[in-house]
């Protein structure tokens, strides 16, 4: 079983080093208290008192966790949190980001991922450059909200290709209560940090040429 798996791992790397370099990467790792906390970079929103970088609408940092029964404003605290503050996006919320300074990369926590939930990465003129949602950070499984399971808490690392437009902003929307996010980090990483990173982890997933905006999508 162990060879089968190290096949995998080894098929999938070469496929992800067989793909164009221009082509942006998605990134999608399943919870863990290693990857809830932020990565380097530079620029960070750890959510851990409030900011007026991000402009919210029907959306909050928040602490804890709602009751099931609640009716509005209801959140949970991400997967793993270590128990700090977090951004919150109430059902038909939108929290977003916007600046000009230029990064290569942007990462996020999000917790109990749901298919209502939505992300969309725009660069430092406020273009669109990428949009998801919930469903495409789960796949093969449709997202249902869960609140502790790994495979529904995840980080999720995004890194434009060479020649493409930078990012300088993000938006994070629901459609019903909630969508929760922590440890949000803009980098400027060097060339093949992600693909660096995946080998030293020894993560094993599933890379897949995405056919909308030539996008890596690697899922460990």
């Amino acid at each position: 079983m162990m060879i089968k798996q190290v096949l995998f791992a080894a098929a999938a790397l070469g496929a992800l080093v067989s793909v164009p370099a221009s082509a942006a990467t998605l990134v999608s790792e399943q919870g863990s208290a290693a990857t809830f906390a932020a990565p380097a970079g530079a620029l960070t929103f750890n959510f851990n008192a409030p900011t007026s970088a991000f402009t919210l609408t029907n959306a909050a940092i928040t602490s804890g966790t709602t009751p099931l029964s609640c009716v509005t404003g209801c959140s949970a605290a991400p997967a793993f949190s270590d128990g700090s503050g977090y951004l919150a996006v109430y059902g038909g919320g939108t929290a977003s980001y916007q600046g000009s300074a230029a990064f290569e990369s942007v990462s996020f926590f999000l917790g109990s991922i749901d298919t209502f939930n939505s992300v969309r990465i725009f660069s430092t003129t406020g273009a669109l450059i990428a949009a998801y949602t919930g469903a495409d950070f789960t796949l093969p499984f449709e997202p249902n909200g869960d609140r502790s399971f790994p495979y529904f808490n995840r980080r999720v690392t995004y890194s434009v290709g060479s020649g493409e437009a930078k990012i300088g902003g993000i938006s994070f929307s629901s459609g019903l209560n909630s969508a929760e996010v922590d440890n949000v980090v803009f980098a400027v990483p060097e060339p093949s940090t992600w693909l660096t990173m995946l080998a030293g982890f020894g993560m094993i997933g599933l890379a897949m040429r995405a056919r909308r905006r030539r996008t890596n999508v690697v899922f460990a």
